[in-house]
């Protein structure tokens, strides 16, 4: 009779698991027309209650094993790094960085290593504005020059307030290879990777990466133009990081449960967070989850992790930026709170929407632009400041990007008008031109 028993429960567990996915997968469905017509894919892993579920949208099959980028993600192993050497006594959070390193121009030595892993230094971005004609420049004299000497002019009336800024943790990974006379990237492995059981986690992208991502910029592939030396010398100790899924599951597990990385002590200064709800390179969520997302050029990532009741999001995109990435957000936080998904979008948004079509005069807030909507392959776009973003309706007269979390409004009784909101903001735009 036990016997019996403990198949039943068994089998029920199986069949709840099995469930439990196809919810998940049947919640992210109706984002696929759309994501497929940006030529991505997106990947999602949800943890609870001892249960992994998978699922994907998009163009691409992309599951638990695909690599892709990180980003900024990388830098709280960064930080992992440092507070394992505070463990050791080989620094201290309050050493000045001059310690360490000689002279670079444009940098203060007297800025402190928690300055630094709290962006608050004030120093110019070295990794900024030209970062995508660096990515497609191919130019072998670029890679092979020293970064550090290109680092522009500080802000001293930012010091002290937060600031992110990528060469504050580009320092600290030069800091760290001073400290151990070793590379930033065996530091990794040795200390990161391989304790977390990280097998397919890489110290930077390399298109021969096995099972890696097709990486797109602005609908296209741009596989032809990765250089593993953009994220190995360029993004480095700041972004340089490839994972999977899978792994970076493993990488939250170490961390907070079983302490394979950090002692509880260096946990609670990991995460202890300051007015900007950034601790040691971590940031604080809604709700008590913690993580750090990340954007390249081919890749963009996010991470929500519950210390308390161990609930994990991942999710990541084969491009810049995570389509729909506020609307997945809050359907995956509505999942793992088992929620039920209401949302359905207008199949019809072109024919409904065709007198809208058109460019528009943004006039407000000191801002003066113009923007359009146009029509591409029986879907909406919406075009302001270079960007290109397509847009959904889920409510009558509402067109709406979940990326950027803008929202547009018909106004019927001024059909040259719309009413434009996004972060807060809202404000009138003007037709124009039809």
């Amino acid at each position: 009779m036990k016997f019996y028993k403990s198949i039943l429960i068994f089998l029920f567990s199986i069949t709840s698991t099995i469930i439990y996915a196809q919810s998940l997968q049947s919640q992210l469905d109706k984002y696929t027309p759309y994501i497929k017509e940006l030529n991505q894919g997106v990947a999602v892993l949800v943890q609870q209650n001892g249960k992994t579920t998978i699922a994907n949208t998009g163009k691409y099959n992309f599951n638990s094993h695909t690599i892709f980028n990180i980003g900024s993600a990388t830098k709280k192993m960064t930080a992992i790094l440092l507070l394992q050497e505070l463990e050791k006594g080989t620094i201290k959070l309050s050493d000045s960085i001059g310690t360490y390193l000689q002279p670079i121009k444009n940098v203060d030595g007297s800025l402190t290593i928690e300055t630094l892993l709290r962006h608050r230094s004030g120093l110019g971005e070295i990794v900024g504005k030209n970062f995508e004609k660096d990515f497609y420049a191919k130019n072998d004299s670029f890679y092979n020059s020293n970064f550090l000497n290109k680092i522009p002019k500080s802000n001293p009336k930012k010091i002290g307030k937060y600031d992110y800024c990528n060469t504050n943790y580009i320092l600290l990974g030069h800091l760290l290879e001073k400290v151990n006379d070793k590379s930033y990237f065996n530091l990794l492995q040795e200390r990161i990777f391989t304790p977390c059981n990280m097998k397919n986690t890489y110290p930077y992208v390399s298109k021969k990466l096995k099972n890696l991502a097709k990486p797109i910029h602005k609908k296209e592939d741009v596989t032809s133009y990765l250089d593993y030396r953009f994220f190995a010398n360029y993004a480095y100790a700041a972004g340089s990081v490839a994972s999977n899924l899978n792994d970076m599951s493993k990488f939250y597990n170490h961390l907070f449960e079983k302490r394979t990385l950090i002692s509880k002590k260096s946990l609670q200064k990991f995460t202890a967070f300051d007015d900007a709800n950034y601790g040691l390179g971590i940031m604080k969520f809604k709700d008590g989850y913690v993580g750090h997302g990340g954007n390249n050029i081919g890749y963009s990532f996010r991470e929500y992790y519950n210390p308390k009741n161990k609930n994990l999001i991942l999710l990541f995109s084969n491009a810049r930026i995570i389509p729909f990435n506020k609307m997945l957000k809050n359907e995956l936080f509505n999942f793992i709170d088992g929620k039920t998904d209401t949302i359905s979008f207008n199949k019809n948004v072109t024919s409904d929407f065709k007198n809208v079509l058109g460019k528009y005069l943004f006039n407000s807030h000191g801002m003066k632009m113009t923007m359009e909507i146009k029509e591409e392959n029986n879907h909406l776009y919406f075009l302001a400041q270079g960007a290109q973003v397509i847009l959904i309706s889920k409510e009558k007269n509402k067109l709406y990007n979940g990326s950027f979390g803008v929202e547009l409004e018909v106004n019927p009784e001024k059909p040259q008008e719309l009413i434009f909101r996004q972060n807060g903001l809202e404000t009138t735009i003007k037709l124009i031109k039809s």
